[in-house]
C-alpha cells in the first residue's frame, strides 16, 4: 500500500499542499486472524535501511505467535519503496554527481527530517487503524517497536503525539536517546566494548586466558597494537598486504554476540603469525563483508548521512564544530575503535555543505507530558554501539514522566538485543521472547525467565554453533 503525505508537514497539509510524496506500508498476517490480531509496527535500525530487510523476521514472528500479532512495516521517506527525495544514482558510485543533483533540486532532501518522518508515521497509523481507532476492536492492541536508530524516530513520534497518544505500548531495542547525539565522536585510542570482551576473556581461565602468554589477553591486545604501529614493514598485517584500517572495518562487521568471541583468537593469531595463522587471517579478510542491508535494494546511505549530520553527529553547542575529515580518518583507522563511517564520503559532504537540515523544537528534548503508556527498553550489556551509560540515563529521564517504563539490561548481549541474545540449545532469542511476552501479557508484564538461558561467550569454540561460525570466518573449526 502507498499513502500520500506532504513533503513538509509544517508548511502544508493534505488539503492545501502542492507537493506530496508516497509512503510504502506492508502488513504480514496469518489468514483468518487479520481482523482480530494485535498490530505490531516494526521500525528497523539504521537511517536508510528498507523494510524489506525485516521480511524474514516479520514472517517468523507472525508464525511463531500463531497469528495473534500482525506485523506492519513502513519505509521511511526516500527509502525502499517510498518516494525518493534525492538522486537515484548510487552514492558510492557517483557521490559528487549526487550532491550536484540535490543542490539543483532545491534541497528536497532537507525535508527528510526526523520530525517530518514522525508525522508520516502518525498519519499512516491514523489511516490504518482509524483516527479514533474505529477500524480496530476494543481488545486489539497497537504496539510500536524500534531498533537502534529506529528508537530515535520513535522518540520523535512520541514527542509530536504526546497530546494525542495513538498507541498502547512501545518497545525500544538498543535505545539511541535524544540527548546523546555525538555518536561520531569517541576516544581515538580505546573501544570500551572491545576491552570489555578481552576482560571477559581474562576471566575465562580455561576457555580463553590460558592460551595467552602469562594468561594475559589484554597484554596481547596492546602487543598487537604496538607491533602494527611500530614495525609496519615486518608486521603480520604487512606480510598479508593489509593494514589496521582494513582489519578494523572487518572486525567491526562481526561485533555481535555469536561472532565477537573470535576476536581474541584473531589477535592471538596476528601476534603469533605462523603459516596456519596467516591462512586463517587471509580467509577472515576475504569472507568478512559489510552487513547485507548495506546492499539491499532501496537502501540509502545518503538519507542516513543526511540525518546523521543534522542530528546524530552534531556538536553539543553552537561553538563546537563538526568533526573534521582528518579526525574521522584517524578514528576509522584505529582498530580499537572500529567505526565504519565512510570518512572519504564524509569529507566530500563537509566540503560541499550540502547535507543536513536545521533542527527544530524537539531536538535534544524529552517529552514533558506525563504518561502511563507501557514502555519496554531492552539493551545488551555488551552493546558495541551504545554503551550502558546511555540506556541507564534514558531510563532515568523517561521514568520521571512514566511510571510504567520497564528497563531490562540483558547479559552477554550485543547491539540490538532482540536478535543479539541467542540462548543455549534453543531456537530464537531471549530478546524476542521477552518482547513477545510483553505484547501478549494482559498487564504488559514481560517474562524475564530466559535471561538465565542466554548463551555464554564460547571463546574456546567448543559448541556446535561456535564451530560453525569459526568455519565461516576462519576456514577451520579450530579457533
Amino acid at each position: 500500500m502507498l499513502l500520500n503525505v506532504p513533503i513538509h508537514w509544517n508548511l502544508s497539509n493534505l488539503t492545501t499542499c502542492t507537493e506530496t510524496i508516497q509512503i510504502y506500508v506492508k502488513r504480514y498476517f496469518l489468514l483468518g486472524y487479520e481482523h482480530i490480531s494485535h498490530h505490531l509496527w516494526r521500525i528497523p535500525g539504521g537511517g536508510g535501511i528498507p523494510v524489506s530487510s525485516l521480511e524474514f523476521e516479520a514472517v517468523t514472528v507472525v508464525g511463531a505467535l500463531n497469528g495473534s500479532v500482525s506485523v506492519y512495516v513502513t519505509d521511511k521517506r526516500s527509502v525502499g519503496e517510498s518516494s525518493r527525495l534525492e538522486c537515484p544514482t548510487s552514492i558510492v558510485q557517483n557521490f559528487t554527481g549526487c550532491l550536484s543533483f540535490i543542490k539543483e533540486n532545491e534541497y528536497r532532501l532537507k525535508q527528510n527530517t526526523y520530525t517530518n518522518t514522525a508525522h508520516d508515521l502518525e498519519y499512516v497509523l491514523n489511516v490504518v487503524m482509524g483516527k479514533n481507532r474505529e477500524n480496530l476492536k476494543t481488545n486489539q492492541r497497537v504496539i510500536l517497536m524500534g531498533s537502534s536508530q529506529g528508537t530515535y524516530l520513535l522518540q520523535r513520534y512520541l514527542h509530536v503525539t504526546q497530546e494525542s497518544e495513538q498507541v498502547d505500548a512501545v518497545i525500544f531495542d538498543s535505545v539511541l536517546p535524544p540527548d546523546t547525539t555525538r555518536l561520531v565522536y569517541g576516544d581515538k585510542y580505546l573501544n570500551y566494548i572491545f576491552l570489555d570482551l578481552f576482560t571477559r576473556c581474562s576471566q575465562d581461565q580455561q576457555g580463553c586466558a590460558k592460551y595467552f602468554e602469562d594468561n594475559n589477553p589484554l597484554r596481547a591486545l596492546y602487543t598487537y597494537k604496538m607491533n602494527e604501529d611500530f614495525f609496519d614493514n615486518s608486521s603480520c598485517l604487512y606480510l598479508l598486504k593489509t593494514n589496521t584500517t582494513e582489519l578494523a572495518n572487518k572486525m567491526s562487521f562481526i561485533l555481535f554476540p555469536e561472532a565477537m568471541q573470535l576476536l581474541p583468537a584473531l589477535i592471538y593469531r596476528i601476534n603469533r603469525c605462523n603459516q596456519d595463522d596467516q591462512n586463517v587471517l587471509k580467509n577472515f579478510l576475504n569472507v568478512t563483508q559489510p552487513p547485507e542491508q548495506d546492499g539491499a535494494i532501496g537502501y540509502s546511505i545518503l538519507v542516513e548521512l543526511n540525518n546523521n549530520l543534522a542530528e546524530l553527529w552534531s556538536p553539543l553547542n553552537l561553538e563546537e564544530k563538526n568533526p573534521t575529515c582528518e579526525y574521522l580518518k584517524g578514528i576509522s583507522s584505529n582498530t580499537f575503535t572500529s567505526t565504519n563511517v565512510m570518512p572519504d564520503i564524509y569529507c566530500e559532504i563537509e566540503k560541499t555543505k550540502i547535507l543536513g537540515y536545521p533542527t527544530d523544537q524537539y531536538y535534544r528534548k524529552y517529552p514533558t507530558k506525563k504518561t502511563n503508556m507501557p514502555m519496554l527498553l531492552l539493551h545488551g550489556d555488551m552493546d558495541q554501539a551504545l554503551p550502558l551509560s546511555i540506556p541507564r540515563n534514558f531510563f532515568k529521564q523517561y521514568s520521571m514522566i512514566n511510571p510504567n517504563f520497564i528497563y531490562i539490561e540483558m547479559p552477554r548481549t550485543g547491539h540490538t538485543a532482540l536478535g543479539g541474545s541467542p540462548m543455549v540449545d534453543e531456537e530464537g532469542t531471549c530478546g524476542w521472547n521477552i518482547a513477545a511476552s510483553f505484547m501478549l501479557s494482559p498487564t504488559f508484564e514481560p517474562d524475564r525467565s530466559c535471561l538465565k538461558k542466554i548463551s555464554s561467550i564460547d571463546f574456546a569454540g567448543t559448541t556446535t554453533k561456535a564451530k560453525q561460525i569459526a568455519i565461516q570466518y576462519f576456514g577451520t573449526d579450530n579457533i
